[in-house]
């Protein structure tokens, strides 16, 4: 029920409303992630989110300023893309501060900026960015295509284009992914679930949850086979949000849990199993009987799987360690 509730509250934290129009910043963009993917899924656009620090770095400047600040931005870019852009400049931190003797109004800004700044941590997380800056192209429906690679390189606004519609044939995919989980049978869409689930990078897929729900839902009886894999997914990133939160006993057990599930094939129980005793061994824990019988528990249920003598050879290693 916790890890339910824990990541439900990541997920809505997003949803935050800051008043009944919408948020645009100076660039024209979308400053609020449920304005954006709202107006992306209305308008079939897909969605374009810029990580932004304009103060941190010449990269960071670079793309405020060739991308986001060119006159032409508008016209070429913001007409095809709903486009968020997630500021963590100084400049955009000192909005969520109220001068001194505030009025209502300038408090109830900086309250609102501060809104703002908190969700753009905590969609960080969910984007699994580390380093700034960092551009997403998603689908109208907010799952990530791709990360667009060598910012550094960007000396045009055609530049930017280009590197932005690389992706173009995989968005293309994807969306065509997205009608058929709508249409035909209940088995046609798990396939078509389980086909986007392997399109989309595994630090991607927290936005993929509600997918793999409703994959669950549609197969039942998991006439498909594809049930335990959904659940695998769902794990996975669950444990990452916990992970991200310095929650390692949250994150462990959400593997632990899937392991449980009826729907999970030995191969699957026992990559929960083992991933939840690299998770404790590599927090740096010297809890070795743990670790190790998570090991054992792994080999066990499928000692002839191509992961079986790793594990093995992780049990050896384990066993010595608490010989020592």
């Amino acid at each position: 029920m916790l890890k339910k509730i824990f990541f439900s509250l990541i997920i809505c934290a997003l949803f935050v409303s800051c008043g009944n129009k919408a948020l645009k910043d100076d660039y024209g963009c979308f400053m609020n992630y449920d304005e954006a993917i709202s107006y992306s899924e209305k308008s079939g656009k897909p969605l374009l989110v810029f990580f932004t620090e304009e103060d941190k770095d010449d990269v960071n400047r670079n793309i405020v300023s060739t991308v986001l600040n060119n006159p032409a931005f508008k016209t070429e870019i913001a007409s095809k893309y709903a486009v968020l852009h997630l500021d963590f400049s100084k400049a955009f931190f000192q909005k969520t501060v109220a001068p001194e003797n505030a009025t209502q109004t300038e408090q109830e800004e900086a309250n609102t900026y501060t809104i703002v700044m908190q969700n753009n941590y905590t969609l960080s997380v969910l984007f699994n960015i580390s380093e700034r800056p960092g551009v997403f192209l998603c689908t109208p429906d907010g799952y990530v295509v791709n990360r667009i690679d060598n910012l550094e390189n960007i000396k045009t606004l055609d530049d930017f284009k280009d590197a932005v519609e690389q992706n173009n044939e995989k968005l293309e995919q994807l969306n065509k992914l997205v009608k058929q989980t709508k249409k035909g049978s209940n088995i046609s869409r798990v396939e078509a679930i389980d086909n986007i689930l392997l399109l989309t990078a595994s630090e991607y897929r927290s936005f993929l949850l509600p997918l793999f729900n409703y994959g669950i839902e549609l197969d039942p009886e998991n006439k498909s086979g594809l049930c335990g894999r959904f659940v695998l997914a769902k794990a996975g990133t669950e444990a990452m949000a916990y992970y991200s939160q310095g929650d390692l006993d949250s994150a462990v057990q959400s593997y632990l849990i899937a392991a449980d599930n009826l729907y999970v094939k030995a191969e699957e129980k026992q990559e929960c199993l083992y991933t939840a005793a690299y998770l404790v061994a590599y927090s740096g824990s010297e809890d070795y009987e743990t670790i190790l019988s998570l090991f054992q528990a792994a080999y066990e249920i499928a000692p002839n799987s191509t992961r079986a003598e790793s594990i093995q050879k992780a049990i050896d290693y384990f066993n010595n360690k608490i010989a020592e």
